[in-house]
């Protein structure tokens, strides 16, 4: 890799390597990670704040700290030490109200400085007074019949509220919990649930003005079978898939309209370039030179790339396509790279059956579990799969990225390994599709009536899918970014009017899950970041870079 771009400082040059045009590190076995600071990278303003940074191997360089490209502060390794681990440091004096600066932190590795930089701003964000979100409890919210079974639910801030637990609308069961930290709990249902009974269990906490509150509908037995499971699958079904490209920019040749779920499920687009059905299909890339599965025993890191609202797969190949040549280029390109699949999936709350309610909120998780189950077909690493996407694809990436639908007991072999990833890269998603949570916590009530007045309230945040609920101590690693800045406050009606915020793509949906991060203590997972201007394409594949376990 070359050195491509030169940061002035006040005492030397800061060479940063870059892949496209996104930074990424001069060597991925050495790294510099700064974590989240404050509140998605905004802190109060005229207040000191520290900034906490990771290195990743043993080093006996000074640590250089910039400001705005300018050398500011140098640590010596005498203090620092040379082992790896997790750093801190505090900028002083706080910034003004509204400022923002970037901060870079350095060190010295084989002759270059492996730098991270995170940008920074003083001011205020809008948070959640209160949240309590209960998880998925058993198998898709199913528990075998006639025993007890546990419940496990966050409270997101401190508080000396007793828990009360509502059963069928009836208050079952109260809890002082004493003065607490925010947290994860469990309470135990004691009755058991014949097959097929259901239960509704809300679990609130008293705020200053009303209940936060969070539900599950729990039911008896087994879960059901796993929707749209895919036909058998192998290496001469996936042979039949290969296409070749005359062009060969940026491949010749790829795997196109491969099923990962049933291939009788087609819909048409909402809105979309032309009137064609689309299905549960995907088009798979390799960085080899013809465009084939390599022929050697290497897995590649599978990245998986989610399109957005109007768009279909075939962006990969045009609007995109600079994006997949800079994936396919990961170490090279070859065996031990990056494969890329892009995939058609239906909308998770606007594609719906005759009552108004979703077909499918799991297209995206049962595409990972595809390409798991026959991770050895595609010659990848089960562990080492990423989502890549922006707006839609970026909002059902979020659900898909926290989530996890496996049923062990699923008469589909598909649908019973896991549907985890390691990492997502996303920009500009939805952390939720609930009306009611986002009305509730993020406009002024005059606005309710307004926002997806065709959508059913879904006060149990259960219809359209909540990813907020679904992130607990296993989430993987996340980067959000979002093109706006955090709102501060509520928006009103006449900023709705005016479209003076994005509703779909507010940032403040970042930091519900950034806040659950916390929770979890696994904030070193998650970046949020506001203002996002950057090179998608090239700070995906830093991304996807700095994180993937295969290869060397």
């Amino acid at each position: 890799m070359k050195r491509l771009r030169t940061l002035l400082t006040g005492c030397f040059p800061i060479f940063l390597t870059v892949i496209a045009s996104g930074p990424v590190l001069a060597a991925m076995d050495f790294q510099v990670r700064i974590l989240a600071v404050g509140e998605g990278n905004v802190v109060p303003p005229g207040e000191p704040f520290p900034i906490r940074y990771v290195v990743t191997a043993n080093s006996y360089s000074s640590h250089y700290y910039y400001v705005d490209g300018v050398l500011r502060k140098t640590r010596s390794n005498s203090s620092t030490g040379s082992q790896a681990g997790e750093f801190s440091v505090t900028y002083p004096g706080g910034f003004s109200d509204g400022d923002r600066k970037t901060i870079a932190i350095c060190l010295q590795h084989d002759g270059d400085l492996v730098c991270d930089e995170i940008s920074i701003r003083a001011g205020q964000v809008l948070q959640l007074d209160q949240a309590v979100e209960v998880h998925t409890v058993g198998i898709n919210n199913h528990v075998p019949a006639g025993q007890p079974f546990d419940i496990s639910y966050d409270v997101l801030k401190p508080g000396s509220s007793s828990h009360y637990y509502y059963v069928d609308g009836s208050l079952a069961a109260t809890q002082s919990k004493g003065s607490n930290d925010g947290g994860e709990f469990s309470i135990t249902y004691p009755w058991g649930l014949a097959v097929g009974e259901s239960t509704h269990v809300r679990i609130c906490v008293d705020t200053a003005a009303e209940q936060a509150c969070g539900e599950k509908l729990i039911t008896g037995g087994p879960a059901p079978a796993g929707a749209d499971a895919p036909a058998a699958f192998d290496a001469d079904v996936m042979n039949d898939h290969f296409v070749t490209y005359g062009s060969c920019n940026p491949v010749c040749g790829y795997y196109e309209n491969i099923y990962y779920g049933d291939s009788s499920v087609s819909w048409l687009p909402i809105v979309g370039p032309d009137s064609e059905p689309n299905g549960l299909r995907i088009d798979v890339y390799y960085p080899t030179q013809d465009g084939r599965v390599h022929s050697g025993s290497e897995t590649n890191t599978l990245v998986i790339y989610a399109h957005s609202a109007n768009h279909t797969k075939e962006t990969m190949l045009g609007p995109k396509k600079g994006t997949l040549a800079s994936y396919l280029d990961i170490e090279g390109g070859g065996a031990g790279g990056v494969t890329v699949a892009a995939l058609d999936f239906r909308h998770p709350a606007k594609d719906i059956d005759e009552n108004g309610y979703p077909v499918s909120k799991d297209d995206m998780s049962h595409a990972i579990q595809f390409f798991r189950y026959y991770a050895d077909v595609f010659k990848i690493n089960p562990d080492d799969i990423f989502i890549t996407g922006s707006s839609l694809g970026a909002g059902a990436g979020i659900h898909a990225a926290v989530k996890e639908i496996a049923n062990p007991d699923d008469p589909s072999p598909v649908r019973r390994v896991s549907s985890r990833v390691r990492g997502a890269f996303l920009a500009t998603g939805q952390s939720s599709f609930s009306p009611q949570w986002f009305r509730r916590n993020f406009l002024e009530e005059e606005v309710w009536p307004y926002y997806q007045p065709d959508f059913y309230d879904d006060e149990e945040r259960s219809i359209y899918g909540h990813a907020v609920a679904d992130v607990d101590e296993n989430s993987p690693i996340l980067e959000l970014g979002y093109e706006a800045d955090f709102i501060d406050h509520k928006v009103t009606a006449s900023e709705k009017s005016n479209k003076e915020v994005d509703l779909t793509h507010l940032p403040n949906y970042g930091l519900t899950i950034l806040n659950q991060y916390k929770l979890h203590g696994i904030d070193d997972r998650i970046m949020v970041r506001e203002s996002y201007g950057g090179s998608f394409g090239g700070d995906s594949t830093r991304f996807i870079m700095r994180n993937r376990i295969s290869g060397d």
